[in-house]
């Protein structure tokens, strides 16, 4: 008997031993788990990254051709609407500069009813 005793002390030990192996091994299988999780995201968070800056690069490329032309189109409406070129296109047009200009004062009636005086 003493010998069984002896026996089921070492098999509570052993089992108790077992339980805190496998509990090791389990913490084991789930942090490395857990570093493989991690490093995929890492990786694809990488790629993304690399994805988005190839965006904006694209995105910088074409402002930066939206502002060339931008700056095209103002200095084609400044020259446009310059004195010069309005005074080329207007003789072109027909119109032509004034000789002899009369100025009508506002004192002065042009037309009046008989009778009427002036200053009523």
């Amino acid at each position: 008997m003493k010998f069984n005793l002896e026996a089921m002390r070492r098999n509570k030990i052993n089992n108790k031993t077992n339980a805190k192996f496998n509990l090791k091994s389990l913490k084991g299988y789930f942090l490395g788990g857990m570093c493989a999780v991690l490093a995929v995201l890492s990786i694809f968070m990488t790629i993304e990254s690399a994805t988005c800056g190839t965006e904006v690069s694209e995105i910088q490329k074409k402002e930066a051709l939206l502002m060339s032309q931008q700056q095209d189109l103002q200095e084609a409406l400044v020259s446009n609407l310059s004195v010069n070129s309005l005074q080329e296109k207007s003789g072109e047009l027909g119109f032509t500069k004034i000789s002899n200009l009369v100025y009508v004062a506002e004192s002065v009636p042009v037309a009046r009813l008989p009778g009427i005086e002036v200053g009523q």
